[in-house]
Order: C-alpha cells, then structure tokens, then sequence
C-alpha cells in the first residue's frame, strides 16, 4: 500500500534526574510501500538526525533494542508506541 510511512515507535532518552531535557531521540518508520523500514536518531536530541533503512522489521526492532540498549548507559528512555 502506497502512502505516508507511519511511525511505529518513538522515544526520548532523559538523563538520571532531569526528566526535561532530552539527550537523545530515536524514532522507527514503516514504509507503506511494502520496501521496508527506517530508524532514525538524533544524538544529541538538537543534533542532526542520522538515518538508516532496513529491508524487514525484525532487523529494524533488533537495531532499535542496541540503539536502546546504549542508551540505557546514560538515562532512562520513555517509549512511546501508537495503540492498534
């Protein structure tokens, strides 16, 4: 199906006691065209935003979980994931 790509999953890295200013943020698009996948991240959260595409969304979700994972290093994520 042919459209807009739809965010499937977004999230904010906050440092240990300052739950205002973000440090980082990442976000995981489908695309409707049936090619595949992106991440994209900003780190720092003003910083240029770095993107990457992958072909499936196992290999996406499995990026996006180390991308999670060194986060965790330095703060806490808050997730957000659309309902349906």
């Amino acid at each position: 199906m042919a459209g807009l790509p739809q965010v499937r999953e977004s999230a904010w890295l906050y440092a240990p006691g300052d739950p205002h200013v973000p440090l980082a943020h990442v976000r995981l698009e489908e695309r409707m065209d049936g090619s595949g996948w992106d991440i994209y991240v900003a780190d720092p959260a003003t910083g240029p935003t770095q993107h990457v595409r992958w072909p499936d969304e196992a290999g996406a979700r499995a990026e996006l979980e180390r991308v999670y994972a060194a986060g965790r290093a330095d703060g806490q994520w808050r997730i957000w994931r659309p309902e349906g």
